[in-house]
């Protein structure tokens, strides 16, 4: 109930919801460009979901070495303030009142296109059958309670669900299958190391690169003109979800061809004649550069979704349509409760490889199926700034940050 309505709540805050004119202080001109305000604001909204995360350092040498008291003790003296907190800022945010769900009209939209149309589904033109202007076009006399931008707004949101379920993929290539990460730190020299550390380097990378995506790579992609859009953000991400199963998939091997316990060498077995345990002398750090890669994955991924979850869901159906995507997290967990059984030694080898892949065929899926909404993005961006535009017809336009939290155009 919680996580759901903290997205689209801080979206809300934005102050342009359409490219509009504005005129810096040196008196430029400039057109604020949406999209990249989202993507700048998304980032940072993340970035600091991540510093929250980074409590597991200190969370992980307090259960290592004081007890569990302290352990739990650490978050809940964070979240008895978060009460106090939200009431000081609940007067200085933009608090849209209830509108109730549009989830009965997006239900009636698809059974009118599955009734006039099933012959078209999953093709184009399948929902051109509940739009108002077809019905009335084709002599129709249909009463609906919704016009054509209220269709398109459906599609969009079902091609936005369609997106959401390749997230499972990249998730568990990011932290493993089920508990499979903690196999391969139960195998190598900790060196007094805790072994829920290194996870953390998982949320270090993200606070570290945010702000390097957010201030370097994207303003120069968009100054060279180079559209670098959602559906192009979340292939990579895909793919690099890939490449840390397969840093995963490759350390397990060598902790298993190095390990003094063979294939076994996670499994309480594997200890000497005095009962102490058995470690491959690979050293436990190399498990932190697949957890920061897929760190680096989520901001390619998770990020997008928070923006695509807002910006193509009717208004009434923004927080729904964030749930589904947060939904996919617990598709994640279900795979690794039903695949529990071959977490374990001498299979863990091919738990990370065979997701990983299956993460690079999604990822090459992912591109051919859904490559067609970055032009689609990009078009409506550019219909948009050419009605802001209008009279000036031969101004030519280069990317600036106009704002610390606005992203524009100069006209």
């Amino acid at each position: 109930m919680f996580k759901p309505c903290v997205s689209p709540l801080y979206l809300d805050q934005m102050r342009s919801t359409q490219p509009v004119v504005k005129t810096t202080k040196s008196g430029e001109r400039v057109i604020v460009d949406t999209d990249a305000t989202t993507e700048s604001a998304v980032l940072w909204f993340y970035g600091f979901i991540n510093i929250g995360a980074l409590m597991g350092i200190p969370a992980a040498y307090a259960e290592k070495y004081v007890g569990w008291s302290l352990t739990f003790g650490l978050p809940l003296a964070i979240w008895v303030l978060l009460p106090a907190v939200l009431f000081w800022v609940k007067p200085r945010l933009v608090i849209h009142p209830p509108g109730g769900s549009d989830l009965g009209r997006c239900c009636k939209v698809v059974g009118m296109c599955l009734k006039r149309n099933w012959k078209k589904i999953g093709r184009h033109g399948f929902w051109e059958a509940a739009k108002p202007s077809v019905i009335a076009a084709s002599g129709g006399v249909v009463n609906v309670p919704w016009n054509d931008d209220f269709v398109e707004d459906v599609r969009r949101t079902f091609q936005a669900c369609g997106m959401f379920c390749f997230f499972p993929i990249q998730a568990i290539n990011d932290n493993g299958l089920g508990s499979a990460a903690d196999g391969i730190n139960t195998m190598l020299t900790s060196n007094g190391v805790p072994n829920d550390f290194l996870q953390n380097f998982n949320s270090i990378l993200i606070i570290v690169a945010a702000p390097v995506l957010n201030y370097a790579l994207y303003p120069l992609l968009r100054k060279w003109r180079v559209r670098y859009g959602p559906v192009a953000r979340i292939t990579t991400g895909l793919f690099l979800a890939a490449i840390g199963g397969t840093g995963y998939t490759v350390l397990n091997y060598y902790a298993y061809k190095t390990s003094p316990c063979g294939k076994y060498g996670s499994s309480a077995s594997c200890v000497d004649a005095d009962g102490n345990s058995l470690f491959s002398p690979i050293t436990v750090w190399w498990i932190a550069l697949p957890y920061a890669i897929g760190g680096f994955s989520e901001l390619f991924i998770n990020v997008p979704a928070y923006g695509i979850a807002y910006s193509r869901a009717p208004v009434n159906m923004r927080g729904l349509v964030s749930a589904l995507n947060l939904l996919t997290q617990g598709v994640t967990y279900a795979f690794g409760l039903a695949f529990s059984g071959l977490v374990r030694d001498p299979y863990l080898t091919w738990v990370f490889g065979g997701p990983a892949i299956v993460g690079y065929v999604a990822a090459v899926t992912f591109w051919f199926t859904f490559k067609h909404i970055d032009d689609e993005e990009y078009m409506l961006s550019n219909n948009d700034q050419r009605l802001q535009q209008g009279h000036d017809s031969s101004s030519s336009v280069s990317v600036e940050p106009a704002h610390s939290d606005e992203k524009a155009v100069k006209v």
